[in-house]
């Protein structure tokens, strides 16, 4: 509130300031001329100026440096609010992954799970790609649903080599996750586990993506 009743005071006095030159201006003029300086000079600078505060205040983007220092806080409001705010502006950022990697093996389920809504937003994903294995055997159903949809948006062969191994994980949801991306990357239409192993073992060295 503080902030906001600021940002008007400042517009405020910027306004009457540009108001009370353009008066003065005027008085010194002749009767029925114009002022190109104020129209083509310090009107724009004055609306530009608006703009970008706006823009910045509707951006609110902290810096990834400190947004990594918050994730190292035992103090799990304080990483969900953290990663929150990744999730709006972070796309993968080097010393973002890493945190990422860590906290997917967080003890808290509200924490494992919120890393992973962020992650969505990534363009890069790859280096998760360990830790995200691991969570297919996460005790929480919508973790491992969130992992899988995950990883099979990382399109390299580790991946495929992912979720073979997963069609005999314990989930039963993990094992249908596994068929349904298997199918949607290679198309091959296999209708158990050690058929898709041993096109795997053959194919796995040639195989690419369309």
């Amino acid at each position: 509130m503080i902030k906001n009743y600021l940002f008007a005071i400042v517009l405020s006095l910027i306004f009457c300031s540009v108001y009370a030159l353009a008066g003065k201006k005027s008085s010194h003029a002749k009767p029925g001329a114009s002022n190109p300086s104020l129209s083509k000079s310090r009107i724009p600078v004055v609306t530009n100026f608006v703009q970008k505060a706006r823009k910045a205040k509707m951006l609110k983007q902290i810096p990834t440096r400190i947004l990594a220092e918050k994730l190292q806080t035992q103090d799990v409001a304080v990483i969900i609010t953290t990663l929150k705010q990744i999730g709006k502006q972070d796309k993968g950022s080097r010393y973002i992954l890493k945190d990422f990697e860590r906290l997917l093996t967080n003890n808290n389920a509200d924490v494992r799970a919120e890393v992973l809504n962020a992650a969505y937003s990534f363009d890069i994903l790859k280096p998760l790609l360990p830790a995200l294995t691991k969570c297919l055997n996460d005790p929480v159903e919508d973790i491992r649903q969130d992992a899988a949809d995950i990883l099979g948006d990382i399109e390299s062969r580790d991946m495929i080599n992912v979720f073979v191994g997963a069609l005999t994980n314990q989930f039963p949801d993990v094992r249908e996750n596994a068929e349904f991306y298997l199918l949607f990357w290679t198309d091959e239409e296999f209708t158990n586990s050690v058929d898709w192993v041993n096109w795997w073992n053959k194919n796995k060295k040639s195989f690419v993506f369309d």
